[in-house]
């Protein structure tokens, strides 16, 4: 019975051991990027998009940007603040109303979401000076999807 003893002794150090040497998750939070490794967009920006408008009503809802199953748009947006990642601004097209909206750059640092007046903009940041965007609007008077890209013109 002496070297089931032994056996039991050297498995029981080697369990101990390595529970001592194992790592642990960390309990400190992930840590925030700093202000210098978040993207500036801040700027005037041309907005190019291709999309769909589906009526729902006799009127388009009063920020509906289009009024063709099948369109081209051309606006432009301009984001007037940045604060970290949290971002405000304007979109101008020749239909419907000026439009704010908010935004905030994802912890990848390479996403933009975005939302406005009736929608949605899911944008992704390819470089300091262009971004490509799908964007989604349901209401009560239209629905509206549109995929696109940001220019920024300065």
């Amino acid at each position: 019975m002496k070297p089931y003893y032994v056996v039991l002794a050297v498995l029981l150090a080697l369990i101990f051991l390595a529970g001592c040497t194992l790592s642990s998750p960390s309990s400190e939070p992930a840590q925030e990027m700093t202000q210098s490794t978040l993207p500036n967009l801040t700027g005037i920006w041309s907005v190019e998009s291709v999309g769909s408008f589906m009526p729902k009503s006799s009127m388009p809802g009063e920020w509906t940007h289009r009024k063709d199953y099948y369109s081209h748009l051309t606006a432009q947006a301009v984001i007037t603040e940045q604060q970290g990642r949290v971002l405000h601004g304007m979109f101008m097209a020749p239909l419907g109303k000026n439009e704010s909206f908010i935004a905030v750059i994802g912890m990848d640092n390479n996403s933009l979401y975005l939302a406005d007046q009736d929608g949605f903009n899911d944008l992704k940041i390819v470089n300091n000076d262009l971004m490509t965007m799908i964007y989604r609007h349901a209401t009560a008077n239209d629905t509206v999807v549109a995929a696109g890209t940001w220019t920024r013109i300065k």
